[in-house]
């Protein structure tokens, strides 16, 4: 199992990935508004954090939880540390 930071950086290092810059790091940025994320992008950020073994479930997530960093690796750490699927 991961630590907090451990899963805090591979989360990150996937957001960069799926987003193309590092701006989406930036505690600023709207990754939905500025088109950094983009409905295809989500899927693969899905994937991607399925592939880390965070399980979450699209249709039980707000669309603007996708907005910010801290709220995707906020909801990957209650999902990883609670054990169930969001």
């Amino acid at each position: 199992m991961m630590t907090e930071k451990e899963l805090e950086q591979a989360v990150e290092d996937l957001l960069v990935q799926v987003c193309g810059t590092p701006r989406a790091l930036s505690n600023e940025a709207d990754l939905l508004e500025e088109g950094l994320l983009d409905s295809m992008g989500v899927i693969e950020l899905l994937e991607g954090l399925e592939d880390l073994g965070i399980l979450l479930q699209p249709t039980r997530l707000p669309k603007d939880l996708f907005r910010r960093r801290a709220s995707i690796v906020a909801v990957c750490r209650a999902a990883c540390f609670s054990g169930k699927a969001m």
